[in-house]
């Protein structure tokens, strides 16, 4: 019936169909994101597929060898973090307990290191009496002055924790107080938001779990038949040109998420190679687990890093566990950002390093932490379009005042 419309009414009624089928997407997304990623797997997986049958094997043989050399690394991987996992769980099922265990080590920091925190405690703000009025802490001082004497009894834990609570109180105004707590309850209705909208979608997150290989496995045995499909009802004259493009930045991404996996596994692995060093348990589980909230740049770093120092506390003491974490974690963060993704992430993608710092960095002050994760595969795309679309036309325009060459005379 379309093919009867004039031209112009033709290309209305495919514009109106490509609308109507963009909205019908967005509306079912939650549908779609298992087959995006399927696709994208596949896609991913694809290279190694085709390399297997160059040595003569099946297609699938070699999906099925892949999934199961993949399906029997995760089932030893997940069983390895499983037990420290469950060990971890039993260890601190009592939250009393754990909650006196971190007491004690903070009790423990505060009786160790009596005379710096003497020294601390002198410089936080003290509350201002009004005029004629006796100071409010006037009959019990908190520390002495900035004299060097050493107060006649120690600090505890629970007195350290008044006198900064305290401190704080003295240091905002009424105002200001108010206004902290607008904020805190404001980021309190966020958090629950969150938290509804996370444990909302379980079932959505279990259906993506189980769908996801299963699309990626019939994908890859379609993948080809797919992309022939597509390419019939491009454009004739610039099918090539755009085959090749699309070929390109479909290439570029898969590298890019290729590369991105590696540097989590990399940087896992080191963290509890450096955790297993320094002696804090569970490493295994909190590096590889650490590796894997990566993903999500700095806030899975600082969660894992929180966790660590927490679990790492209650065998070594706050002090000892500060450094023993933080060197660990400074080392895995300097060799993610300086040597893993300019190196693995900057060769897949064809970027020089100064230009892979810049984009994250450009994409980090655009659109925060998802920008951080999209820039590099963002600016590799548009380095093809531009090399393909924008350069040729710059080049023409800048040859059109060129001189020609002389004419050579005639003899």
């Amino acid at each position: 019936m379309i093919d009867r419309l004039s031209p112009l009414a033709r290309n209305l009624a495919l514009v109106a169909l490509c609308l109507l089928l963009g909205w019908f997407c967005w509306v079912v997304r939650s549908v779609l994101n298992p087959l995006i990623l399927g696709y994208l797997l596949a896609f991913i997986l694809h290279p190694l597929v085709l390399r297997l049958e160059k040595r003569g094997w099946t297609r699938r043989k070699a999906v099925n060898v892949i999934f199961t050399a993949f399906a029997m690394g995760l089932f030893l991987m997940g069983a390895a973090v499983f037990f420290q996992a469950r060990s971890l769980v039993t260890s601190f099922a009592s939250y009393e307990g754990f909650g006196r265990k971190i007491d004690a080590r903070f009790e423990e920091a505060v009786r160790d290191h009596q005379k710096e925190i003497q020294w601390l405690v002198t410089l936080l703000p003290k509350r201002h009496a009004p005029e004629g009025a006796p100071a409010a802490n006037a009959e019990t001082p908190v520390a002495p002055a900035t004299t060097g004497v050493q107060p006649v009894a120690p600090l505890s834990w629970s007195e350290l924790q008044q006198i900064i609570l305290e401190a704080w109180q003295n240091y905002l105004t009424e105002g200001q107080r108010e206004k902290v707590g607008e904020i805190g309850l404001q980021a309190g209705q966020f958090v629950w938001l969150f938290l509804q909208r996370v444990f909302g979608g379980v079932l959505a997150f279990l259906g993506l779990v189980v769908l996801w290989p299963i699309y990626t496995y019939f994908l890859l045995f379609e993948l080809e038949r797919i992309h022939t499909f597509v390419t019939r009802y491009l454009p004739y004259q610039e099918r090539d040109r755009m085959v090749r493009i699309g070929t390109q930045i479909g290439e570029v991404l898969a590298s890019f998420f290729r590369g991105r996996l590696l540097v989590c596994l990399v940087k896992g692995t080191f963290l509890a190679l450096g955790l297993w060093a320094a002696d804090v348990p569970y490493a295994l589980l909190l590096g590889l687990g650490t590796g894997f909230l990566s993903l999500i740049p700095f806030v899975g770093s600082a969660i894992g890093y929180g966790l660590t120092f927490i679990i790492a506390m209650l065998d070594h003491g706050l002090v000892s566990a500060l450094w023993r974490t933080g060197i660990v974690f400074t080392l895995a963060e300097a060799l993610e950002n300086y040597v893993l993704i300019p190196k693995i992430l900057g060769d897949s993608l064809g970027l020089h390093p100064i230009v892979v710092i810049f984009a994250i960095m450009a994409g980090g002050a655009s659109m925060g932490m998802f920008g951080l994760l999209l820039a590099l595969p963002i600016t590799a795309s548009l380095v093809i379009l531009a090399r393909e679309f924008l350069l040729p036309v710059l080049a023409q325009m800048a040859d059109k005042e060129k001189p020609r060459p002389p004419r050579p005379a005639r003899t």
